[in-house]
C-alpha cells in the first residue's frame, strides 16, 4: 500500500483519507456513545464502548470531554511534533495496516493514543479497535 512512484503515492493518499475518515466515524461514535453504528459499522459491544470511555476518563477525570481527531490538513504531518497526529504502518499481513491515533480532546491533541487495525473486506476498507494506550 505504501510505495514511491506516483501511482502507488496517489493510492496512498486515497487510503490515508479513507482511514482518517473512519477513525473519524469511529471516534465519534465512541463520543456520542452511537451503540448502533459501533456496533453495526465497527462490530464494537456496549461493553467494550463503555470500557473505551472509562480508560478515557482516566486520563480526564474531572472534566467533560468531547472525543475528536486531528484535522485530514495536519493529521499525518511531521511539521510541528516530531510525531504524526495518525501514523499508519503495513503488518505483517499484506491486507492489514495499523494505526495509531492521537485523541483529541475539547478540540486538542490529549495524551491517550488509538490503536486500531485496517482490513479490506469485499473490497472496503474497515477499521478494528485495538486498545487505547499512551
Amino acid at each position: 500500500m505504501f510505495g514511491t512512484n506516483r501511482n502507488q503515492t496517489e493510492a496512498n493518499e486515497k487510503f490515508r483519507i479513507h482511514a482518517h475518515k473512519l477513525l473519524g466515524e469511529f471516534v465519534r461514535a465512541i463520543d456520542k456513545c452511537d451503540q448502533q453504528e459501533l456496533k453495526g459499522q465497527f462490530d464494537v459491544s456496549e461493553a467494550l464502548a463503555e470500557e473505551i470511555l472509562e480508560i478515557i476518563r482516566e486520563y480526564h477525570p474531572r472534566e467533560k470531554f468531547s472525543l475528536g481527531i486531528a484535522p485530514l490538513e495536519s493529521a499525518f504531518s511531521t511539521e510541528k511534533s516530531t510525531r504524526p497526529n495518525i501514523e499508519l504502518f503495513e503488518m505483517n499481513d499484506r491486507n492489514k495496516w495499523g494505526a495509531e491515533c492521537v485523541l483529541w480532546v475539547n478540540g486538542n491533541p490529549s495524551e491517550p493514543i488509538l490503536h486500531v487495525e485496517f482490513f479490506e473486506q469485499a473490497s472496503d476498507l474497515k477499521l478494528q479497535y485495538k486498545y487505547i494506550g499512551s
